[in-house]
């Protein structure tokens, strides 16, 4: 039920109710607008799109508090670390004290410019403007706002650089430089491209010494100074294989490892830390070969580059180094594979590496298969 009584001059009030019974008005100038708006309300409670006008007054920094809190069990404690953090630092300054109704797609781009002008990254302002979108996601579900206002803002755009990394001989280099227990470390980080927190979570039963296998299930992070056991970062469990030289060396390693010990330790036998790891071991190796600095990740780039030079396939690759998908593992190393191509040109002259696999049947210089 709706209806318009004159209130005035020139004032017209809308009253209607909204799905829950409750009476609300707005008062207007023109009768036409305070019909059209009546219009407008009872097509969204019939197509189930009302906004109670309320809810819009509700300010984006009480909102947000409550959605973080709801979200939380479903994240990752890095990922509500860094959800919180950008939170604190980014967004609310800007509209805690916003009402959620009166965010603009234009304050959110004018936001965004600022942030750049700030300095920030590309990568950081678009993980804000993420974070603000899936604020205000959450408050349309709840029939709080109508629209996003982060739809159709233009973001910086994140360079897409090629990434560097270490020939086998330059790793076994820097493993060199390290306790045979570190360098070790380097050699799996180099060759099978573990993420750092992968490997740091590894226990003595993730090792597999008879099918030369690693299970890779767990990710150890660092979350406000503790360190905290979590998913990897695809939330999958994968099994990597392990070449004969790493496996010999990860059983002479493991001989007084129990099964739940970390395989990986400080001096002390305390699962390893990052921070502690790059500063003491990884960055003095560098320096001391005189090699550009660089951080941990180059290693897992490096394993990449390995096994392309392998001829590992694209599905391999991705299997091995735990991407979601083939297609992202070919936008991170395309171009290693496309460096690989004068080699591929090579070997297709070459009639034992071109030649059909076993089972195929040729007919007049074609090859047929089975099945397709």
């Amino acid at each position: 039920m709706a209806w318009v009584e004159k209130r005035g001059p020139k004032r017209w009030r809308a009253r209607y109710r909204g799905p829950d019974g409750r009476e609300r008005s707005q008062t207007f100038t023109r009768l036409i607008d305070a019909e059209r708006f009546l219009v407008s309300v009872e097509h969204s409670k019939a197509t189930g799109q009302y906004v109670d006008p309320s809810q819009g007054r509700v300010t984006l920094g009480a909102w947000a508090g409550e959605w973080l809190e709801s979200v939380r069990p479903t994240l990752k404690e890095g990922t509500f670390a860094s959800y919180e953090g950008l939170l604190r630092s980014r967004v609310l300054p800007m509209f805690g004290n916003r009402p959620l109704a009166a965010l603009r797609p234009s304050d959110v781009q004018t936001w965004v410019g600022a942030m750049q002008d700030g300095g920030l990254s590309p990568s950081r302002t678009r993980q804000a403007v993420v974070v603000l979108r899936q604020v205000l996601d959450a408050a349309i579900r709840d029939g709080m706002v109508g629209r996003n206002a982060t739809h159709g803002v233009k973001l910086p755009k994140i360079e897409q650089r090629e990434a560097a990394y270490f020939e086998p001989e330059i790793v076994e280099l820097i493993a060199n430089q390290l306790p045979e227990s570190y360098g070790l470390l380097i050699r799996l980080l180099g060759t099978l491209g573990l993420r750092w927190g992968e490997a740091a979570a590894l226990k003595r039963r993730h090792v597999d010494l008879l099918r030369r296998r690693l299970l890779v299930e767990e990710s150890l992070a660092e979350v406000g100074g503790r360190l905290v056991t979590g998913q990897t970062k695809s939330h999958a469990v994968r099994s990597v294989p392990l070449s004969p030289s790493l496996a010999a060396a990860l059983e002479a390693h493991l001989e007084h490892h129990t099964a739940d010990a970390y395989v990986f330790t400080s001096p002390e036998g305390a699962p390893l830390r990052h921070r502690n790891f790059y500063a003491r071991c990884w960055y003095p190796a560098l320096q001391r070969l005189g090699l550009p600095r660089a951080g941990l990740h180059i290693l897992r780039h490096s394993a990449a580059a390995r096994l392309i030079s392998a001829g590992a396939s694209l599905k391999a690759i991705q299997s091995i180094l735990g991407h979601r998908s083939a297609a992202f593992s070919l936008t991170v190393y395309g171009h290693l594979l496309d460096a690989d191509l004068d080699g591929l040109a090579a070997r297709l002259d070459d009639p034992a590496a071109a030649s059909v696999r076993p089972g195929a049947t040729h007919f007049l210089g074609t090859a047929a298969t089975d099945s397709h």
